[in-house]
């Protein structure tokens, strides 16, 4: 379907059972919208549909580079000089930038700023009706005149004007980025002084009149690679506490900070976080001064995500350690000096522009090729699955969904903004989910997929296991300290070769000593049709899962997003994501060494409940230990039923239900 033609998604509402057909060539409705500064909308437990609305208007040239959703209207800025309303020919001439109706497409006709030069960001304001404008440029119009700017203004939303009570003065560099905390404006970007006063790369002004802020008080020092200190990237979390930035720097008032540091916001003075991770000193490739490209807070704050270009990082990258070509999560409330991410995504070689996070998806943008990816670079390796330009991550593991619009790739996405209806994307490419939306799309929520709920294990409960050499299935109710008599289950097709299971949302998820992973449906009862666990499989054959791990299990089990076991002569713990939306298994594949009470090479079964890791023993011994998302926790080890109760088991897993 190109740009145009009649678009019709088919919803299905559960709740009183009919569908219902909307047909989105038109406007959609608005909803009630309070003052954005920034954070994108949570679309709790949503992902937004693959399929672009066709009344979004085209950028006839040049290319995106920043994007902003203030009340009603999606402001646009970056490099081009045309644009045009969808279904019509006619060129429209807007410089750099330009705004539109969320809900219509209609490209404004009073707001005609037209800027100079490049506009590479824009940051809602608080009051819900004008907008921070950053860039390269040195000039603007306003009440049709052409009025002289630094690099950075306000304007009226409605009417294009210059707000002209906000003046920020001369900034003598590049602006690359805005973020707002109550009446304080962070600026950052290529600069060495704001108002003539030294601030190099960062600093404050007063929201409502451009005034310099004393709040900002750190000196950015050093480069990365050559060229000039800068921030490419800030973000600030939605409590105002904190602020991430990130770009080509080295040190923060004298503290090593390489291309990214934390600093806290929240008190009457801003301070250096004791936060600090060695991931971004790999050196990556040499053409670029710093690779680093995004940052973004959760909805909620408790976590960030940070997206890099920088080439194939290699051995580096098989071990989860570079910092080339990568989206992490990192947690908000970690400390130290060596804070590790807690999961990292790699595409094999490909740059991440920009992403959006909500509360269950990483949306990533840029000229990507493939997810789940960190063994090749500039090809697909084991696991590797297609994403061309754009895809979508869980927020709890960095694993793909299933969701791939696609488009072409170009330089890349750009900047992404997710609202209560959707997602807009801009980019420097005409043609996204094979359609021509020239340089900026929009995907709707309301049609998009409910994702699969995040349940975890409580007791008491069900509890299931096949004996160690067994082939029985049996049952027995577990509150924790006590189990009933063991009681036969049915067998479906057999457990004798099983080498592991789980349950997750109603579905029993079975290893094999094939090498397989299979999916069925699993009431107590009845056992459905098994479905082979295998789309990491359909570019490159993941070997290392099905040959290397598989057949090797003495443990398996599920939590929050991620797949642990045990091997066979070995003592480690090892954890790979796992997509239970899109079957993805993860190709990065994480250890973590055994622990005082704990010691995973000889854990004969095991699961997660209650946020305790319950583990059998080659005794048949039953322990209970504190758990982390990184394994047991040392020392918290509980002996629950001693050796000779009969808990090793090949496969050990607790009833879980649909919810």
């Amino acid at each position: 379907m190109g740009t145009g033609t009649a678009r019709r998604t088919t919803t299905l509402l559960l709740a009183v059972g009919i569908v219902v057909i909307t047909y989105l060539t038109g406007p959609i409705a608005p909803a009630a919208r309070a003052a954005d500064t920034g954070n994108a909308a949570p679309q709790t437990g949503r992902i937004v549909d693959a399929d672009p609305v066709a009344f979004t208007p085209h950028v006839m040239d040049g290319a995106v580079y920043a994007m902003a959703r203030v009340g009603d209207m999606v402001l646009v800025g970056g490099t081009f000089t045309r644009v045009r309303n969808a279904g019509s020919s006619t060129d429209i001439a807007r410089v750099n930038l330009f705004a539109f109706n969320a809900f219509t497409g209609q490209v404004s006709t009073s707001f005609v700023p037209n800027p100079n030069d490049r506009v590479y960001t824009l940051a809602p304001a608080a009051d819900g009706t004008s907008v921070y404008v950053g860039g390269a440029f040195t000039s603007v119009r306003s009440g049709g005149a052409s009025v002289s700017v630094s690099r950075l203004y306000e304007a009226d939303v409605a009417t294009g004007t210059r707000i002209a009570t906000f003046q920020p003065g001369t900034i003598n560099g590049q602006v690359r980025d805005l973020s707002v905390t109550g009446n304080r404006l962070w600026v950052a970007g290529k600069f060495t002084h704001l108002q003539g006063r030294p601030s190099a790369a960062l600093g404050t002004l007063n929201a409502t009149t451009g005034a310099r802020d004393p709040y900002y008080t750190g000196v950015i020092a050093g480069v990365h690679n050559g060229g000039i200190t800068n921030v490419q990237k800030i973000a600030t979390d939605p409590a105002n506490s904190r602020l991430v930035l990130v770009g080509n720097f080295n040190t923060v008032n004298g503290v090593r900070r390489h291309q990214l540091a934390v600093l806290d916001i929240g008190g009457p003075s801003m301070a250096l976080a004791n936060y600090y991770t060695t991931q971004y000193e790999s050196a990556c490739s040499s053409s670029f001064e710093t690779y680093m490209t995004d940052v973004e807070f959760s909805p909620d704050g408790s976590f960030f995500i940070v997206s890099t270009t920088g080439a194939y990082g290699g051995s580096a990258s098989v071990a989860g350690t570079s910092g080339c070509d990568l989206v992490a999560r990192y947690e908000s409330a970690a400390t130290g000096t060596n804070v590790r991410p807690t999961w990292v995504a790699y595409t094999g070689g490909d740059t991440t522009w920009d992403t959006e996070v909500t509360a269950d998806v990483v949306y990533v943008g840029g000229h990507m090729r493939w997810q789940n990816n960190p063994t090749r670079g500039d090809a697909a390796g084991q696991g590797a699955v297609s994403r061309p330009g754009i895809g979508a991550l869980d927020v709890a593991n960095g694993m793909p969904y299933s969701w791939n619009p696609t488009r072409t790739l170009g330089v890349g996405v750009k900047d992404m903004v997710a609202t209560p209806e959707g997602l807009f994307v801009g980019s420097d490419t005409d043609v996204f989910a094979n359609e021509t939306h020239r340089k900026v799309a929009f995907v709707p929520l309301s049609s998009g997929a409910t994702l699969p709920v995040r349940q975890v294990a409580t007791l008491p409960a069900t509890i299931y296991r096949v004996a160690s050499g067994g082939s029985q299935l049996v049952s027995v109710g577990f509150d924790g300290t006590t189990a009933t008599v063991p009681t036969d289950a049915p067998n479906g097709t057999g457990w004798g070769t099983t080498v592991g299971a789980f349950m997750v949302n109603g579905d029993l998820y079975t290893a094999y000593a094939n090498g397989t992973l299979t999916r069925r449906t699993f009431d107590g009862t009845t056992y459905g049709a098994p479905v082979t666990i295998n789309a990491a499989d359909q570019l490159v054959p993941q070997s290392d899962w099905h040959n290397g791990d598989v057949p090797n299990l003495t443990s398996l089990f599920y939590d929050r997003g991620w797949i642990y076991f045990t091997k066979a002569g070995s003592s480690q713990l090892f954890r790979r994501g796992f997509e239970i939306e899109s079957g993805v298994v993860g190709q990065q594949l994480y250890t973590f060494p055994s622990v005082t009470g704990a010691s995973y090479s000889g854990m004969r079964g095991a699961f997660v409940a209650d946020g305790k890791l319950w583990f059998a023993g080659t005794n048949g011994s039953l322990t209970r230990a504190d758990w982390t998302p990184t394994g047991a926790v040392a020392g918290t080890a509980t002996p629950i039923a001693p050796s000779g109760s009969g808990w090793a088991s090949r496969a050990l897993f607790p009833f879980q239900a649909r919810p």
